[in-house]
């Protein structure tokens, strides 16, 4: 009886394996985080999700080698995991994914699957990546548009030609005419979306040679 339990409890593995499946998991992780960088270069990265992905590689290959095929230790280890609640807010559904993909890795080094997890890592990688630019260049980002003008200066037909030049498509949101010192001001408020090939700077620069334009400016829509 005493054996049989001992048996439960019981596991084996080399100094060896360990540094290897570590090593591995290592790599693999700072390659999985480089692909995050490059996804989010033109966004923003979270620096301290670059090294949750290293580490989460590393301890879930590190949880893989303490449990290996012993039934009784993936449960006990099920039930710590559990207590374990993430209060840090995600930007996005890409930063989980990213994270589920640095945990699928981390099993794979760990249970010694190297190749698996290498070719993982660039399988996943290169479509991420294929996807990210792909969708950059085929959809156009919306911005908001926003020109203030003396309210006796040029109308908002002026706008039209410059407008249709350079956006795919624009809308009004809004029309406001405020007082101040130097007189009566008019603030429109544009949704548009540039044409491939047209530059923020071009369409800025153009109506801002409009006479009465005091002002535009143009931010990315949230």
């Amino acid at each position: 009886m005493h054996q049989d339990v001992q048996a439960i409890f019981d596991f084996s593995i080399t100094v060896r394996e360990v540094l290897g499946n570590t090593l591995w998991a290592t790599l693999c992780g700072l390659l999985i985080s480089l692909f995050y960088v490059q996804a989010f270069r033109q966004v923003s990265y979270s620096v301290g999700l670059i090294k949750s992905i290293v580490m989460l590689t590393m301890i879930t290959a590190f949880v893989m080698m303490v449990v290996g095929d012993n039934l009784a230790q993936a449960f006990s280890m099920v039930g710590i995991l559990s207590i374990i609640r993430f209060r840090t807010a995600m930007k996005g559904a890409q930063d989980f994914m990213f994270l589920f993909f640095a945990l699928a890795i981390g099993l794979a080094c760990g249970e010694g699957l190297y190749s698996v997890a290498l070719i993982g890592c660039l399988l996943i990688g290169v479509v991420t990546m294929a996807m990210t630019y792909g969708l950059a260049h085929s959809l156009q980002e919306d911005l908001i548009l926003t020109i203030l003008r003396r309210a006796a200066g040029s109308m908002e037909r002026d706008y039209a030609p410059i407008l249709a030049a350079h956006c795919r498509r624009h809308k009004v949101l809004s029309m406001q005419t405020s007082q101040t010192k130097q007189g009566p001001v008019t603030q429109l408020v544009y949704a548009a979306s540039l044409k491939k090939g047209s530059s923020r700077e071009g369409i800025v620069e153009a109506l801002q040679e409009l006479e009465g334009v005091k002002q535009v400016t143009l931010a990315a829509e949230e």
